[in-house]
């Protein structure tokens, strides 16, 4: 490795011509080594010579701080606390004090380092890394709002300032970023969706100081720089970083709808009570609130942001369809002034909607089977004692029995949901 390191220095000596991918070449035995090796003093050796490498050569580092942000993000998952503490130490200082030359040369590497820096906001050794990477994150938007992404984005500068804010729709909705073509209009959004998206998965974060964190530094970002977005940007980062926020809430209490399941999110465990009452209130009224912000943008999504509003008022657990009622009269209210007629209908379309799904349910009053238990309740009492003492239930009593304590249930949590509703 130490000859590795000395080879590498001699290259890095002299500057790398545009286009070209030496370094990258040369200093990927860096990044194998230390995702295969099993020896910590080699992994602590790798860490050293990469950072001396940046820190003395970095003028003339290009294409190399592809391999280098690799080393950093393998060392990030690495099982030993002292790796992880060293790597994120020069980790710092590289974004402290050479953030413009990471993206001088390929504007691409700024993904690089927020992959890597995303790496490190799941460090289980230390909460300290975990929230200090989130601030370079905020740092990192900061820099990309502002347009600067090193000289090779000079002749992007006119559409920074305005023109990439505001690209029509017809032009190639995020089109070509699957085949690997990154054009002007979609760079925009290929640098600002793994950052976003990155923030957005902290959200379930088992530490409550990292959830915080990541949705206060995801929000915030969205609040001070969602100006510069257009509509296909907001509509993906509503589809893919905001809803799925809320994933987690809506699928926990009832995957199928079929029964109200009251308390399944008390029972199952800290984590998702705690996400329940803090971070996912927090979250939906801060969704509401960005939406009323860029409303001019994003007006054509409140179809969307309505149905998940209407979600967790169909969940049928109290709880849950508070949040949602609360999070709808946030909307209303702040919003309501800015609609049209169209939007309007929406909004009242939504209100049937959430009534007619949360109406209770009586039918199983009508069924042969309650008016035949209630006509004979008096006689088979002491039936049913008897048979209990001796140790013979029957199970079909047993069965209907507690098929109509659940429908009782499920048409006690509807009438509350409705009251909450007509409210």
């Amino acid at each position: 490795m130490d000859s590795l390191r000395q080879l590498s220095m001699k290259f890095l000596e002299r500057e790398e011509l545009a286009n070209y991918n030496f370094q990258n070449e040369f200093m990927k035995p860096f990044v194998i080594v230390m995702r295969k090796s099993n020896a910590v003093e080699i992994r602590e050796l790798i860490i050293r010579c990469v950072s001396q490498m940046v820190l003395s050569r970095v003028n003339n580092v290009k294409s190399g701080w592809k391999s280098m942000f690799m080393v950093f993000t393998t060392a990030a998952y690495d099982d030993h606390k002292n790796i992880v503490l060293l790597a994120f130490e020069i980790i710092e200082k590289i974004i402290r004090d050479y953030f413009p030359y990471i993206t001088e040369t390929e504007t691409t590497t700024f993904t690089d380092c927020v992959n890597c820096l995303i790496a490190f906001t799941n460090s289980r050794f230390n909460q300290e890394i975990s929230l200090n990477a989130i601030g370079f994150l905020s740092f990192c938007a900061t820099k990309l709002a502002d347009g600067d992404l090193g000289s090779s984005s000079r002749n992007k500068d006119k559409e920074v300032s305005g023109k990439i804010s505001s690209p029509s729709p017809q032009e190639g909705k995020y089109g070509n970023q699957d085949k690997g073509e990154v054009t002007d209009k979609d760079d925009h959004l290929n640098f600002w969706f793994p950052l976003l998206s990155g923030l957005s998965e902290l959200s379930f974060d088992p530490r409550p100081e990292v959830r915080k964190s990541a949705l206060d530094v995801l929000f915030e970002t969205l609040r001070n720089h969602g100006h510069l977005f257009s509509l296909p940007l907001w509509e993906r980062i509503f589809e893919s970083v905001l809803f799925p926020i809320f994933d987690y809430v809506r699928h926990a209490i009832d995957p199928s709808g079929s029964s109200p399941q009251v308390n399944e999110v008390e029972t199952n465990g800290e984590l998702d009570q705690s996400w329940l009452y803090e971070t996912c209130t927090v979250a939906l009224q801060l969704v509401v609130d960005l939406f009323v912000n860029f409303y001019n943008t994003v007006n054509p999504l409140l179809r969307k942001v309505l149905m998940l509003l209407v979600s967790f008022i169909k969940r049928l657990h109290q709880s849950l369809a508070g949040i949602g009622i609360a999070a709808f009269v946030r909307l209303m209210s702040n919003a309501g002034e800015l609609f049209s007629e169209d939007k309007w209908l929406e909004v009242v379309l939504s209100i049937k909607e959430a009534a007619n799904e949360t109406l209770p349910k009586f039918s199983f009053l009508e069924s042969e089977d309650f008016v035949t238990r209630n006509e004979e309740h008096a006689s088979t009492v002491n039936d049913d004692r008897d048979r209990v003492e001796s140790g013979s239930p029957d199970d079909l009593e047993s069965l209907s029995a507690r098929r109509l304590y659940v429908c009782l249930t499920n048409a006690k949590g509807r009438a509350a949901v409705q009251l909450l509703l007509i409210q």
